[in-house]
């Protein structure tokens, strides 16, 4: 007999397999190292360290796989993860109360999360799952543990009480079917990051989950929030049919529209490009059907290293990424890190407000020779493809002409020295300041086109930290505030006669691309599984109807 658990909320998506029940290790081993003080503190700073650069190095990844706001959860839980009351109450607790290092850490997790929950505001109550996750962070530094989670059988789906942020970040692979939890609400980060990485899922059906058996059969429904253990014959034929269905459907709308050119219903042309963060990401922007890369990011290049990648291994990359889009333009970002990231070969001082601080293109400015080794390999790349140069972080005109002053000085440089290169590749600049898109006008007399980054565009016009979620839902990126900037920029840029493009993630979303297409944004940038879903969206529209409703979204 079948038993049917409703959730409290979840991620949409259907999954058929054998419970893998998850129960995490939370006690830590004793240490004979910890009998000592200093010795059980420096263990513990060693293992905060640890677990920050392990979170930042998975904000890296989700940022280059195109999930940007996801990313910014990780920034927040390194930060956290060596937040001073967090290291000074442990140490308390060490060296006054003598507790061993484990039992002083699980009690100021605790102590942290039980002030969390007793607040009266909702959203920093549901922070106190965060603090879990931190604590499990730690704890497994501490232990030097792998997580059980890298290593389970296709088609699992996962049962726990409650899978943390990173926990839920490694199922992004595809190997596990779904997971359900007896905890968690829709607004968790564990039940978004699940939303945004398409794994289906189920959270807070309650104790009763808990009851599973290991290796039970279980349907999930995701966009039901139901959880069915031990189906009968009819409800398992009717959800495999209902998968399949679904999964057919899908693979017909690749098929129909990767091979045709975005636009409207009425023919107007609206480009669809790819987002990617490595070279070997071109291939998927050619399989779904784009027709440039509207972004590539080049971070991964720069961090997670000892020293800066030298000229040579720049140009291989981007030389791999333009042969894979076989003459299609590709945009190429100049090194955007910054804000809360810094390579550890740099060495830069704290900052109060990193994301108004030396990032971008001003950490360029601090490190031109760093910035001179990038354009030199860039204009090397553009003598094998259409590759376009993108300075982030523009804020004044004056900007602008510094980059283009140490490109125009790059390709001197390699003239001189007798290397083959491009000097006459397009130069433009990101629209993410609200700065950059007031003085768009002035911006378009000098550079040759604009992207708008639209993820971080929202952050500095409406005063958000894209990283708190809950916050951030109350102000969207398609704010009207934010879809007038926009507008004032793609109004400068059809003035000028220069492209112009959104590559944040506004641009992948089905309701915001007609929006964007009506306000005059000539090329749409997105993650390469969004490119089908969005032609199609396109082709439902005409201009006239486009526009009308990007003026209805810029009046409410």
């Amino acid at each position: 007999m079948s038993i049917e658990l409703r959730g409290a909320g979840g991620a949409p998506g259907i999954a058929l397999g054998r419970a893998v029940c998850y129960r995490p290790a939370v006690d830590l081993p004793d240490s004979a190292a910890d009998a000592d003080p200093d010795a059980a503190l420096a263990r513990l700073a060693a293992a905060q360290a640890a677990a920050a650069a392990a979170l930042n190095a998975l904000a890296e990844r989700l940022r280059a796989e195109g999930q940007p706001a996801e990313a910014g959860i990780f920034e927040a839980h390194a930060l956290m993860a060596e937040d001073a009351y967090l290291t000074d109450e442990v140490a308390r607790r060490v060296r006054e109360d003598h507790q061993p290092l484990r039992e002083a850490l699980a009690a100021t997790i605790g102590q942290m999360r039980a002030d969390l929950e007793a607040l009266d505001d909702q959203y920093l109550r549901e922070r106190a799952a965060d603090i879990d996750a931190i604590g499990q962070s730690i704890a497994g530094a501490l232990s030097g543990r792998a997580s059980p989670l890298r290593d389970l059988p296709a088609g699992a789906i996962i049962v726990a009480p409650d899978l943390t942020p990173a926990e839920t970040a490694e199922l992004r692979s595809g190997t596990v079917a779904g997971f359900a939890t007896a905890y968690g609400g829709p607004t968790g980060h564990t039940a978004i990051l699940a939303r945004a990485l398409g794994i289906p899922a189920v959270v807070g059906l309650g104790a009763a989950a808990l009851a599973i058996a290991n290796g039970a059969e279980l349907i999930l429904d995701g966009a039901a929030t139901l959880l069915i253990v031990d189906p009968t014959p009819e409800q398992r034929a009717a959800y495999v049919q209902r998968a399949s269905d679904t999964s057919a459907a899908d693979e017909r709308r690749r098929l129909a529209f990767r091979g045709r050119p975005g636009q409207l219903a009425d023919g107007h042309p609206v480009a669809v490009w790819a987002n990617i963060g490595h070279p070997d990401e071109a291939a998927a922007a050619m399989h779904y059907g784009a027709a440039g890369i509207g972004l590539f990011r080049t971070e991964f290049l720069f961090l997670d290293r000892d020293a800066a990648p030298d000229e040579g291994d720049q140009y291989a990359a981007y030389c791999q990424a333009l042969e894979a889009m076989a003459g299609q333009p590709v945009v190429i970002r100049t090194l955007d890190i910054g804000g809360d990231k810094f390579p550890k070969y740099l060495d830069l001082p704290h900052e109060a407000n990193p994301y108004l601080g030396v990032r971008g293109l001003r950490l360029c400015m601090r490190y031109p020779e760093l910035f001179a080794t990038q354009l030199r390999a860039l204009l090397r790349a553009a003598a094998h493809g259409d590759l376009w140069v993108m300075l982030p972080m523009v804020a004044t005109l004056d900007d602008l002409r510094w980059g283009r002053g140490q490109l125009a000085a790059a390709a001197a440089a390699l003239a001189l020295a007798g290397v083959p290169h491009r000097a006459d590749v397009r130069l433009g600049v990101m629209i993410e300041t609200p700065a950059a898109a007031i003085t768009a006008d002035l911006l378009a007399r000098e550079a040759d086109f604009f992207s708008v980054g639209s993820n971080d565009l929202t952050q500095y016009t409406m005063a958000v930290d894209r990283g708190l979620t809950d916050l951030a839902a109350r102000y969207p990126h398609d704010a009207p505030a934010v879809l007038r900037m926009i507008a004032l920029a793609a109004e400068a840029a059809g003035r000028a006669g220069i492209p112009i493009g959104v590559c944040g993630e506004l641009a992948g979303e089905l309701a915001a691309a007609p929006l964007l297409a009506g306000l005059g944004v000539a090329e749409l940038s997105m993650a390469p599984k969004a490119i089908p879903a969005v032609k199609q969206r396109l082709a439902e529209l005409t201009l006239a109807q486009a526009q009308g409703l990007a003026a209805a979204a810029c009046a409410r």
